[in-house]
């Protein structure tokens, strides 16, 4: 993707991950390098938020990379560590998923990473069955959810939604990424 800045904007930061991983799938670039997780530094050094909300928005993508190590990042409001860990963990544990996804551009020409941004630019999906929808924003600990047509679980606490909603204000606190299975 290129060097992203160490901020929350649209412009080169957080939030341009999603809009960037976005348009090289529809351009049939798929095996899509995030920049590093928490950006360049080059003006300076990333929040521990930010650090952390980076890492649950790259979980479903193709990589992980980090410009920060984990065990750097510190807050006294989180353990940031524990927090990275748990999703570097959770992206380990749907490696097979994403292979898979990566596997379709090869054999019927379907994206990783699906956009629905005609829905919600913020959010992206894996392969076809898994919504994420990452905290995007400095202070943010909630979010509208928009769900597709279907049924959805939740990745966090296992209930499972009829689509064609929107979950409003959806609990999104520092160690929660939301995601949803389609079922």
């Amino acid at each position: 993707m290129g060097d992203r800045d160490s901020s929350w904007t649209v412009n080169n930061g957080l939030h341009s991950i999603i809009t960037t991983l976005l348009l090289f799938n529809i351009n049939g670039y798929v095996f899509v390098l995030p920049d590093m997780i928490g950006g360049n530094g080059y003006n300076g050094d990333p929040s521990a938020e930010l650090i952390a909300r980076w890492t649950q928005a790259n979980t479903f993508m193709p990589t992980m990379q980090f410009s920060y190590l984990p065990w750097e990042i510190t807050s006294n409001d989180f353990d940031g560590e524990a927090i990275i860990k748990k999703y570097v963990v959770l992206h380990e544990e749907y490696a097979d998923k994403i292979l898979n996804a990566m596997n379709n551009i090869v054999t019927d020409g379907t994206p990783v990473n699906l956009p629905i941004w005609w829905v919600d630019p913020t959010k992206y999906l894996l392969g076809e069955t898994i919504l994420v929808a990452p905290i995007i924003e400095d202070g943010a600990t909630s979010r509208d959810v928009v769900l597709p047509g279907g049924s959805w679980k939740d990745g966090n606490d296992g209930t499972v939604y009829e689509g064609s909603q929107i979950l409003e204000d959806y609990a999104a606190p520092i160690d929660v990424l939301p995601c949803f299975i389609k079922q």
